[in-house]
This record gives structure tokens, sequence and C-alpha cells, in this order.
């Protein structure tokens, strides 16, 4: 099962994610995968017992990455931003994405 902690590094990541997506992406283009993260948030923060939030959350993060286009490719360029900050920006996309997938993979069969 998911700790505590692992709970909330999820939560904070997809956040993080979410805010970058849609700043930098658009949220036309990437509605659904929005609502797809804050979905899992909601699931974080609900009163589910644990075994119900771990299948969904596991779910959730291989339709977030696992199909082709997926949030794991978004990439921020053309941002309007220099090319360092848009290399900033996108290592900390990386890096997030790295939190909820050391997290969540280890579930995953």
């Amino acid at each position: 099962m998911l700790s505590k902690e692992e709970m909330l590094q999820l939560r904070r990541s997809y956040i993080e994610i979410g805010k970058l997506v849609q700043k930098y992406g658009g949220y036309e283009r990437y509605s659904v995968e929005l609502k797809y993260l804050m979905s899992q948030v909601k699931c974080i923060d609900s009163d589910e017992d644990d075994k119900s939030k771990l299948e969904y959350l596991v779910q959730g993060y291989k339709g977030l990455v696992w199909h082709k286009g997926g949030l794991e490719e978004f990439a921020i360029c053309d941002s309007g931003e220099s090319k360092e900050v848009e290399r900033q920006l996108n290592r900390k996309l990386v890096e997030e994405w790295g939190k909820a997938g050391e997290i969540l993979r280890k579930y995953i069969p």
C-alpha cells in the first residue's frame, strides 16, 4: 500500500505537472489529461480505502503515460521564454513525472 508520504508526493507532483501543462500546453489541447490529473488528486483527497485508491491511481497513471502522445511525452517549447528557462521547466516536468513513476511503477504488474 501507498504510505501517507507517497500519497502526498503524488498529490504534489500531479498538481505541479498540471500547472505546467495548463500554462504551457493550453487547457483546450490537454483538457482530458488535465481532468485525469485532477481526478488523481481528488482520489488522493477522498475518503476511499487505501486499496481502492491504489487501484485507481495505478490505472490513472497508466492512462496518463502509456499511450502515444501522453503527458509523459509533453515538453515545453516555444513558450516565449528563453531556451534556458524552457530547459529548466522541462527538467521540473521530468523530475515530477519521475517522482510519480517511482512511487507507482512498483505496483504495476
